[in-house]
């Protein structure tokens, strides 16, 4: 009879350091396996890919959307600080980056910039320099990624979204 205290104190001990496991490690498997296939097809780290429009069959970006145009960049700027670059068209536009444990950490839009097109330094401490007066990002973790997504009102206006964004890029200074 005083086996199965010992059985339920250990069955919630081992369910305790699964989920822990879970919810600490789970967000940065993820990520590696998505930056891994990122830089895969852009030929490495700190380059961009520009992938064909999404279609049903679509799964390298959780829920795509076929209504945008996506453009993704794997990161590391624990060598280097990145300059992010990209013409922002008219129509809805955004910049997203994600940390190596899936935190969203920085956005901005087609609303906040107005200016035509965007220049952002991502870099691992606030004492990067060398972005002629572009906003500094300080990233949480050295590696995620940078995703880029371009609205299509229209299908006449699909190539020259697309001409724009294959324009956007992440290279190291």
């Amino acid at each position: 009879m005083k086996t199965w205290p010992m059985w339920i104190a250990g069955t919630i001990v081992l369910a305790a350091v699964f989920h822990i496991l879970t919810i600490f490690a789970l967000p940065y498997g993820i990520m590696d396996r998505a930056m891994a296939g990122i830089a895969a097809q852009a030929g490495g780290v700190n380059k961009p890919v520009y992938p064909e429009p999404v279609t049903a069959a679509s799964r390298g970006i959780v829920r795509p959307s076929p209504d945008l145009l996506y453009t993704a960049c794997a990161y590391d700027v624990g060598a280097r600080p990145l300059r992010i670059t990209s013409p922002v068209p008219e129509t809805y536009w955004s910049l997203s980056m994600f940390a190596s444990n899936t935190d969203n950490f920085f956005v901005v839009n087609d609303r906040q910039a107005n200016a035509g097109s965007i220049e952002i330094i991502l870099a691992t401490d606030e004492t990067a320099n060398g972005g002629n007066g572009a906003p500094l990002v300080v990233a949480p973790s050295s590696r995620g990624i940078i995703l880029f997504r371009s609205l299509i009102a229209s299908e006449e206006e699909r190539a020259s979204i697309d001409a724009m964004r294959r324009q956007s890029g992440c290279e190291p200074l």
